[in-house]
């Protein structure tokens, strides 16, 4: 299952999409608007600007502009801006270019500063970032990079 939400003439979300804390999603959610979450998510979720409370959890990849984390993540998280409270709780990679943690925050995942050139996307879907995968080739030079000189 794949969830779009609607815009209205001037391109601009409605409202906010809001997963509640009694509601548990199967499936991605993309959206070029704002999206609240505090229910679960399995399935990658693509926004404008993601928050995810304390009691929120995305099984998946998070792709935003800003992405705004209290609540776990297993997953990676690819943001313009990515703001950690000291609730959160990520397992996957994160590839930004601003990074904010707060003390308490967990992660288990490599920090990737990446240049905000290469997290532009097409103009079009309202967000601006790239999948991870676009990040690839990157990532592929580091662990070549990476690999020289390492004792066996």
């Amino acid at each position: 299952m794949s969830l779009t939400s609607a815009s209205d003439k001037t391109g601009k979300s409605n409202v906010p999409s809001i997963i509640s804390s009694n509601l548990t999603m199967t499936g991605n959610l993309n959206t070029s608007g704002d999206i609240q979450i505090d229910g679960t998510v399995d399935g990658d979720v693509q926004s404008k600007q993601i928050t995810l409370g304390e009691s929120g959890v995305v099984n998946g990849a998070i792709v935003a502009d800003l992405a705004r984390i209290s609540g776990s993540v297993n997953g990676s998280i690819t943001a313009r801006v990515v703001e950690l409270g000291r609730s959160a709780k990520i397992t996957g990679d994160i590839n930004h270019f601003s990074l904010a943690i707060e003390p308490g925050a967990f992660i288990q995942g490599q920090l990737t500063h990446v240049d905000e050139q290469k997290l532009k996307a097409p103009a079009g879907n309202g967000v601006d970032i790239k999948p991870a995968g676009v990040l690839a080739a990157d990532a592929d030079k580091k662990t070549a990079d990476a690999g020289k000189g390492l004792p066996n």
